[in-house]
């Protein structure tokens, strides 16, 4: 029997007794299956979440623990960080004169550590008489023999108890106080034991170091009373440099420097014989008298200080990407000087800011390549009480070019000319002094040298350069630095006389004392020499043929 739809039409369906109130039943219990579901799904969930949010606590309050008994143990370990000797050396040469060198041997330790932590991206060595440490992999070393998570495992229980004793060791060795105004700076440094920052950027300098070194021996300013920063970047690949330094800042801590550095002059003068050669060509083209006088200037006896210790020595590597070649004619260029004395300017500050401490009263800069300098050049320029003071720096030339010429001129007064040309170009360009392309036609010191003059005699300076600055730490301490940007159309050494004058310090020159930078043949010098040398010879066969 079939049935008939709604429509009307026959149904394929059997015919079923169906009673209406079974006519849904299916659909009822499929939704009461439905919502147990959900139900049971939504239990299921939140269990989980509760489990989940337990963990996530539980996990929390281990990193916190862990977080804080690693930077207990951090510290801990950068504290027993210390610069071996330095309080040592000091109570070798004087013990009654300063008495705090082990609490500025902390300090050091302490700013050392935290530069670290601000810049991964340089290395730094202490140099003592007996080792080289590097501070950076001492401090990752420690730190990772004594991670958080093995001291969390075996120490947990006694963390609790020993909290505040940590915490007082900290305190303890990191809070120093000090009156910065008993760091101001006076003439009479050497008297009252004021401590000199002595820092010299190094750039593929393997060739001036034994010079170098020998200068700074003979500095007569108390060894125990400067702290030498040495600052290497962007040296050429196989350039050793850093590794030089490394040997002579060891041999200079054990006063051996000067034995070290007379063998390796003989084995130099073995070679040329053997070879009828020399590395220094030129010097036949210079004046006998300031020969003889170079070569003779470290001869014994030697004053007091000259094999004595430095009171510390470290030495920072970090590039600045400096791509300039290091030759005369390519560091000299114009075209390149804006460049490149921004990022000496960089360098620079980086160099003073890692290095400068409270305790430092005076922070002088030298460069690497001078030739001839008094040994009492530091007390020579801090008895004016300038807070910047430089000397005037001349070169010795060959004789067919007149024998000597002012090389820095970029210590000079302002002119009404130098004003006029900077309002003509734009806010970044810089004015380098001494090119024809940049007429100011400013007063230089070097022209105001008088060889018979007062070395004494002071005048008033607007830009300086940076061959050798003596200066205050105070102005750095206030703010001056070398502008690594275009300032006032200036950058580097020349903007930061501008700039410690802006700030109301006083920036000064002296005319009459002279400092004598090495002599770098150009490349036009080269040819000369050889063209003179090529000459002699043909003179020399013509006189053998005759005989």
């Amino acid at each position: 029997m079939r049935l008939r739809d709604s429509y009307n039409k026959k149904s394929d369906l059997p015919y079923t007794n169906v009673s209406e109130t079974d006519k849904f039943r299916p659909i009822k219990k499929y939704k009461r299956f439905s919502l147990s579901k959900i139900v049971y799904l939504i239990i299921i969930l939140f269990l989980l979440v509760l489990i989940f949010r337990k963990d996530k606590k539980d996990q929390l309050g281990e990193i916190l623990k862990d977080k804080f008994s690693s930077d207990i143990n951090i510290k801990k370990n950068d504290n027993e960080l210390r610069y071996p000797d330095s309080s040592k050396t000091s109570n070798q040469n004087n013990n009654n004169d300063i008495n705090n060198d082990n609490d500025n041997d902390n300090i050091e330790n302490t700013d050392a550590i935290q530069n670290n932590k601000n810049d991964d991206d340089y290395d730094h060595y202490t140099v003592t008489s007996d080792q080289i440490i590097n501070n950076k992999n001492d401090i990752n070393n420690d730190s990772n023999n004594k991670s958080p998570d093995s001291q969390s495992q075996n120490n947990r229980s006694k963390e609790n108890s020993e909290k505040d004793e940590e915490l007082e060791k900290i305190y303890r060795n990191t809070v120093a106080y000090y009156d910065l105004n008993d760091f101001q700076g006076s003439p009479f440094g050497k008297d009252n034991n004021q401590l000199v920052l002595l820092c010299i950027p190094l750039r593929n300098a393997q060739h001036v170091l034994p010079l170098m070194f020998k200068h700074l021996m003979d500095l007569d300013y108390p060894h125990r009373l400067i702290d030498l920063a040495f600052l290497v970047s962007d040296c050429s690949e196989n350039d050793k440099t850093l590794d030089t330094l490394f040997e002579y800042t060891m041999h200079l801590q054990n006063s051996t420097l000067m034995s070290l550095l007379n063998e390796q002059d003989d084995l130099i003068k073995e070679r040329n014989r053997r070879l009828r050669g020399t590395n220094d060509l030129y010097l036949r083209y210079m004046d006998p008298d300031y020969v003889e006088k170079i070569q003779n200037a470290f001869k014994p006896p030697y004053h007091s200080e000259f094999n004595n210790p430095f009171r510390s020595v470290q030495i920072f590597r970090k590039d600045f990407g400096q791509v300039i070649g290091q030759g005369f004619s390519d560091r000299h260029d114009v075209k390149v000087q804006g460049i490149r004395r921004k990022l000496m300017g960089r360098a620079r500050n980086w160099l003073v800011s890692t290095s400068l401490k409270p305790y430092h009263s005076w922070v002088y800069w030298r460069d690497a390549d001078i030739e001839q300098s008094s040994s009492s050049i530091i007390q020579d320029l801090m008895k004016h009480d300038y807070d910047v003071v430089v000397p005037n720096v001349w070169r010795p030339l060959p004789e067919f070019l007149g024998n000597e010429q002012p090389y820095d001129l970029n210590t000079w007064i302002e002119s009404e000319q130098g004003l006029e040309l900077a309002k003509t170009l734009q806010e970044d360009d810089v004015i380098v002094e001494g090119y024809a392309e940049y007429p100011t036609w400013r007063v230089h010191l070097a022209y105001l040298r008088d060889s018979d003059g007062n070395p004494d005699q002071l005048v008033d300076m607007d830009g300086v350069g940076g061959v050798s600055i003596l200066a205050k730490a105070r102005i750095f301490r206030q703010g001056v630095t070398f502008p690594a940007f275009t300032y006032k159309n200036h950058a580097e050494t020349e903007a930061f006389g501008k700039m410690t004058k802006d700030f109301g310090f006083k920036v000064g020159g002296l005319p009459h004392y002279t400092v004598w930078h090495i002599y770098e043949p150009s490349e036009d010098d080269l040819q000369e020499i050889a063209r003179k040398e090529r000459k002699k010879r043909r003179q020399q066969k013509i006189a053998d043929k005759v005989n």
